[in-house]
């Protein structure tokens, strides 16, 4: 049996007492703020989901949106300043 890197590794115990080892996919990560790594309130899909959404939906309707609201507010105000 070949390893995927993309696949992670689950350990189990089977029948007889022997640990087998399982391969799972992935699970989706939270996506984080660029500027400060707080977690972004979105859906978290992976690639495959992301892909059947139409790319109005993927992403808010907002300027910055790999910003958190409170980092896109400070940006505006050092921008006007």
């Amino acid at each position: 049996m070949r390893s995927s890197k993309s696949l992670r590794k689950v350990k189990r115990k089977a029948s007889g007492g022997r640990t087998v080892l399982h391969l799972r996919k992935r699970k989706p990560h939270h996506i984080l703020c660029k500027n400060c790594g707080a977690k972004l309130n979105r859906a978290k899909l992976t690639s495959a989901e992301l892909k059947k959404i139409p790319k109005t939906k993927r992403r808010p309707q907002r300027p910055f949106p790999e910003l958190c609201s409170k980092c896109m507010r400070k940006y505006f105000k050092d921008k006007v300043r």
